[in-house]
Order: structure tokens, then sequence, then C-alpha cells
């Protein structure tokens, strides 16, 4: 008794085990596709900007997408931890 006992246990373990996985990995995943959309954005609006020939404004915008960048990266820290 005790023997099937300990294996149902070690079932439920490993089943466990599989799924806080797929859950890391998954996370993982979101925060690359997360980070690339922001990174392609910024890009974007950075490059539209130094376009239009106004420096100053280039450079308020890159120090702002920085900004965003960070905040962005604190947010997605924050959702990971909460999902642990």
């Amino acid at each position: 008794m005790e023997g099937k006992a300990a294996l149902k246990l070690l079932r439920y373990i490993l089943v466990f085990w599989r799924y806080y996985t797929m859950a890391k990995q998954a996370m993982n995943v979101a925060k690359g596709i997360g980070m690339g959309v922001l990174a392609g954005v910024t890009v974007a609006a950075i490059g539209t900007r130094a376009m239009s020939g106004n420096r100053k404004k280039a450079r308020v915008m890159k120090r702002n997408a920085g900004k965003a960048i960070h905040t962005v990266g604190n947010l997605i820290g924050d959702v990971e931890k909460m999902l642990k």
C-alpha cells in the first residue's frame, strides 16, 4: 500500500514539474516577443522623428524612448513575478 502511495506522489510531482517547466518557457517567449515589438516601435518612432530634420526633437525622442523601454522592462519583470 505504501509503495502505491509513493508512486502516486512521484507521479504528481513529475506532472507538476512538467507544467512548471512549460509555464517558464512560455513566459520567456512572451517576454521576448514583447521586447521585440517594443524595440521595433521605438526604432520606427526615432527614425520618423530623425527624418523630419529637427535634431533636438530626435534627441528628446531617443531619451523618452529609453525611459519607455526601461519602464516596460520593469513591467514585464513584475508580471513575471506575479505569475510565479
